[in-house]
């Protein structure tokens, strides 16, 4: 009897190891997947809104997340702000624009900011800290 209780014990720990393992590198493998797709959609994306809906769809799938890497929101939107963080226990700020923002008709006029964008901020690891949506410029 105690010799079956061992087998069992053992396969069960090797089961328990097994799926935790397993289950690690299929959500990081889920997620990478994901992130493909929304990058995929983001580039194919025709307008302000449908570049917005594929922000949204990151934002519901917990791909774009408070504590998720800036570097996923790089993947998606085709930024490089991962590549310099701010140092200590600053935070930086980021924005995505989803409709291209209008040329000046000359070098001393300003054009105002128009359009759906993304902003965030994000710490020295290259964690996200918070972020929005909104079509509001101030």
């Amino acid at each position: 009897m105690k010799n079956g209780q061992f087998k069992f014990r053992y396969v069960w720990v090797l089961c328990v190891v097994l799926g935790v393992v397993y289950g690690g590198n299929a959500n990081g493998a889920q997620t990478d997947k994901e992130v493909d797709r929304l990058a995929r959609a983001y580039r194919s994306a025709r307008t302000e809104f449908d570049r917005r809906a594929v922000c949204l769809d990151a934002i519901d799938a917990g791909v774009v997340a408070r504590g998720r890497p800036v570097a996923v929101v790089d993947a998606i939107f085709g930024t490089k702000y991962a590549r310099e963080l701010p140092p200590g226990s600053k935070l930086e700020s980021g924005v995505v624009d989803f409709r291209p923002q209008l040329k000046s008709p000359r070098d001393n006029v300003q054009v105002a900011f128009v359009g759906w964008y993304l902003a965030f901020q994000f710490d020295s690891n290259g964690r996200l800290q918070d972020y929005y949506l909104s079509n509001l410029h101030k």
